[in-house]
């Protein structure tokens, strides 16, 4: 999707559920695949893949995923399983619960974080959005 140093930031699989700006989604998501957000979800996502939250995206609940790349705003727990990436002007409030995380300069983060094993947490967090 985007250029990347990395070039994993920005990537997404086939299987990809897209939310344009203008959107938005009121309850909890589950999504089998990798998801791009550009509106507002107010509710709990549940992702088997990656998320990309862009600039103008809103997430107000907690996010379940495997991969994250977040560059609008979070209002909420993260639980993610692999990498989460907070890049710059994205602002995240709430936990943070992964075992790797990368912040870019101009990032905003207001919470806690813990890198340790996450299955626990993960699996706490789907037990509730079930």
């Amino acid at each position: 999707m985007f250029n990347s140093k990395k070039g994993i930031d920005d990537k997404v699989s086939n299987k990809l559920t897209t939310l344009s700006s203008q959107s938005l989604i009121k309850g909890d998501c589950s999504i089998d695949g990798d998801m791009r957000i550009d509106g507002t979800v107010e509710g709990n996502i549940r992702c088997t893949g990656k998320i990309v939250i862009g600039p103008g995206g809103k997430i107000h609940g907690n996010l379940s995923c495997t991969h994250a790349c977040l560059h609008g705003t979070i209002i909420g727990d993260a639980y993610v399983k692999e990498e989460l990436t907070l890049k710059a002007n994205c602002v995240m409030q709430g936990n943070i619960y992964t075992t790797k995380l990368e912040i870019e300069s101009q990032a905003k983060f207001n919470g806690s974080c813990n890198t340790n094993d996450t299955s626990h947490e993960i699996k706490l967090l789907e037990a509730v959005t079930e």
